[in-house]
């Protein structure tokens, strides 16, 4: 996958996001939580664009289980990095409902289905 094409893309999915943030933070059950949407959106992006690059090492690597070890390894970072998260975002804010949950996932689930797509594009490169 080139760059341009990873760069692209990923500013599409952020621009969607970004897109479903701002009309679904219009919605009063919704509004007081747009923080941790907002943070979510940049957090997910900068750990694309470091998975991007790590990836795309680690599948040029010689030692093939590189790109399986960057792949798993983002993936349990990242969940708990997002538990980590949301429980700080619950403690600090104790936010009205427990929906504020919700936009969040959205977010989580976008943007990994993306990196799915790009690290499996990426894993069939060689070296």
């Amino acid at each position: 996958m080139k760059q341009q094409t990873f760069y692209v893309q990923l500013l599409i999915v952020t621009a969607l996001c970004a897109l479903g943030a701002f009309f679904i933070h219009q919605q009063p059950l919704f509004a007081d939580d747009a923080n941790l949407t907002w943070i979510a959106i940049g957090l997910f992006m900068v750990l694309s664009i470091s998975m991007y690059y790590r990836g795309r090492a680690s599948a040029l690597s010689d030692n093939k289980n590189d790109f399986t070890n960057t792949f798993l390894g983002f993936l349990v970072g990242k969940l708990f990095l997002c538990g980590g998260l949301i429980i700080g975002y619950y403690y600090t804010v104790t936010p009205d409902s427990k929906l504020f949950v919700l936009p969040f996932f959205g977010v989580y689930i976008a943007y990994t289905v993306f990196e799915v797509l790009f690290m499996s594009r990426l894993g069939r490169m060689s070296a």
